[in-house]
């Protein structure tokens, strides 16, 4: 199939070559370079134009006159697929900035995008590449119009922290003796940002041509969106004590304080707040601190930030997520990175609440319902399995009374690269607000699945609280009926207090 459709890209292949030959000038040319040359629009461009047409060649090559299906075919495309992810890793280190967010967003995409990419583009939510010293200082100092030793009486010379578009470094400030962290952009990455969006809108619109099941221009229009905010880390400030403000409840919950005298719209300066990556299993054991907790105080975070507030903090990987250790069991969640929220509208909270809630009856004539008016149409079964992260089956027998097994996951595997054109056509449909959540849903079950707790009952009793709060509050701000008004409100109390009770039932049966 793949190899049908390359043969009809004859053209686009021609330029394709051109662009791998001139690329792999540029980068003859470049070689004894200095970086700032090497990061001119024209050479990134080149490398990206390079590494498209590798790929593209090395598909067209290598599936020739192999019968599909077969086990020959499928043996070759699944090396194919390894290499190419290869490829596009080494494009994102050397390029930087807008390409390692691609492809961190493409390594979350289990659900889409075949596992030979997502597990070797996964290195860059976690060991992202970092800039030199004489950048990070270079930064600083324009930005804040001093020397850092003026300021700071230590900087660390590595980051304790590194990303797409910036890298955090601890330092102890000179007046007060405060020990901080400075999140410092990357030098290039906002001059690069423009050109580096409109050549990734170019590769995707190939992609697009080669792969039309795909349909990834919607993650370039999202970035597209969201990138300008992202740059700009006086908003990231705002974000952040908007954030504490609204979840200053969770006393679990630690959201660093911002020190606005030291802090532009590249520099951000905070409070240094301990602590390990939320996936740090040993730390954990080490500590003794229940995981199972954890990703109930997190799943309780994120699903009052969804369904209760509409103020989404939409890339909570382990990186962003630290677990600070106060003795004896207990601890404190830090949320880092604050620079891309989703304000969710009041009708969207409505739709997912009730999505939710027909999930969790399981009421299927309501997740068609609810699915339809969210734009999915007769693909309501699928979208429930991309919300849910469980198989029809599960859903329609209740998510709730069966964990996920080893067989289910082979069935979602089986089922995810058999239904890539449907999958992309519900992403497609449906509103743009889903794809944040269901990002941040995804990062949500990573965790839980690294952690061991996936599919824990106390992590959908949370939930259900903030499902029904969500509905039916937002039932009683839109009726006009005192009565109706009423009835409402004590039917949610009444859903509470079942959940309360059984909650309890389960702990007295967990604990015998």
């Amino acid at each position: 199939m793949i190899f049908k459709k390359l043969q009809t890209l004859r053209p686009l292949t021609k330029v394709l070559l051109v662009g791998t030959a001139t690329g792999a000038g540029y980068t003859a040319y470049t070689v004894d370079c200095p970086e700032d040359v090497r990061q001119l629009g024209i050479f990134r461009f080149g490398r990206a134009a390079a590494t498209v047409g590798k790929i593209v060649i090395d598909y067209k090559s290598s599936l020739r006159g192999l019968p599909e299906p077969s086990e020959e075919y499928d043996d070759a495309i699944k090396k194919c697929h390894k290499r190419s992810a290869e490829h596009l890793l080494d494009l994102a280190c050397a390029n930087g900035g807008v390409f390692i967010k691609v492809g961190q967003h493409i390594s979350g995409m289990e659900y889409l995008i075949p596992p030979e990419y997502t597990q070797t583009l996964s290195i860059l939510t976690s060991q992202a590449p970092q800039a030199s010293k004489e950048d990070v200082i270079y930064v600083v100092e324009s930005e804040l119009n001093a020397k850092v030793d003026d300021i700071f009486s230590e900087f660390s010379e590595k980051p304790v922290g590194a990303a797409s578009l910036a890298q955090v470094h601890k330092a102890k400030l000179k007046e007060t003796g405060e020990t901080v962290a400075v999140k410092v952009q990357h030098k290039r990455v906002y001059k690069n940002s423009r050109t580096d969006v409109n050549t990734m809108e170019f590769l995707v619109s190939i992609a697009d041509a080669v792969f039309p099941e795909f349909r990834l221009m919607w993650l370039v229009d999202e970035i597209k969106k969201n990138l300008p905010n992202e740059l700009d880390f006086l908003h990231e400030a705002k974000n952040a004590d908007e954030a504490a403000s609204r979840f200053k409840h969770l006393k679990f919950l630690r959201i660093p304080k911002i020190n606005y005298g030291l802090t532009t719209k590249r520099v951000l300066t905070m409070e240094f707040c301990e602590g390990a990556h939320v996936d740090d299993i040993e730390y954990l054991k080490k500590n003794n601190i229940d995981p199972h907790d954890v990703c109930v105080k997190i799943g309780r975070t994120i699903s009052e930030m969804i369904f209760l507030q509409g103020y989404l903090h939409s890339d909570p990987h382990p990186g962003n997520v630290l677990i600070n250790s106060k003795g004896n069991g207990k601890y404190e969640i830090v949320l880092l990175d604050h620079g891309l929220y989703l304000n969710i509208s009041d009708h969207i909270r409505k739709l997912y609440s009730d999505l939710w809630l027909a999930i969790l009856k399981p009421d299927l004539q309501e997740i068609r319902r609810v699915a339809s008016q969210m734009g999915v149409g007769e693909l309501y079964g699928l979208f429930a399995c991309m919300v849910t992260r469980r198989s029809w089956k599960s859903v329609t027998g209740g998510i709730g009374k069966s964990k996920m097994n080893e067989s289910e996951k082979d069935e979602l595997r089986m089922y995810a690269s058999s239904l890539i054109p449907q999958i992309s056509e519900v992403l497609a449909r449906m509103p743009r607000e889903m794809l944040l959540i269901l990002k941040t849903n995804d990062l949500m079950r990573n965790i839980e699945h690294k952690l061991g707790v996936f599919g824990s009952s106390d992590g959908h009793l949370e939930m259900s609280r903030c499902v029904i709060r969500s509905s039916h509050e937002l039932a009683i701000r839109r009726s006009n009926s005192v009565l109706e008004k009423f009835r409402i409100g004590f039917r949610m109390y009444w859903s509470l207090l079942k959940i309360f009770v059984y909650q309890y039932y389960l702990r007295i049966v967990n604990s015998h």
